[in-house]
């Protein structure tokens, strides 16, 4: 509609700088959470302009980490904690848990921080020094 248009249009205007502020703080998280055991990072290919919605990764305890950061102030989500095949919508398909382990484990795993263009330096030392601070490091 007409109202959503002219956001469009103001955003397209900004769209650059968007992009590349989600590319740095992403790149900044890589950078910051590097060494730590416990969370697994995707591995990033050099010839790929990936542009992030939400900064993704898989953790070890991944739920007590995910309270942990949203005691502290910190938009952390569980995106996708039910895999494909055992949602309500494909239960017609006959999968049991334990048919996609891959998938499932990363439905355990994976959780997802917030690196939007209003995300600064700061917050991001924030969240990188909470997941030290959780994993005891």
């Amino acid at each position: 509609d007409t109202i959503q248009a002219v956001v469009a249009n103001h955003l397209l205007e900004k769209l650059e700088k968007i992009t590349q502020c989600r590319i740095n703080n992403a790149r900044t998280l890589d950078q910051k959470l590097e060494g730590l055991d416990d969370i697994k990072i995707p591995p990033r290919s050099t010839n790929i302009h990936e542009v992030f919605h939400l900064y993704c990764f898989q953790a070890e305890r991944r739920d007590e980490l995910s309270d942990y950061l949203k005691n502290n102030g910190i938009d952390a989500k569980k995106h996708y904690p039910i895999p494909m095949h055992l949602q309500k919508a494909s239960k017609y398909l006959g999968y049991k848990e334990g048919d996609f382990p891959i998938a499932e484990k990363l439905a355990r795993k994976t959780i997802s921080l917030p690196v939007h263009e209003f995300v600064n330096f700061k917050q991001i030392e924030k969240m990188s020094n909470l997941i030290w601070d959780f994993y005891d490091v």
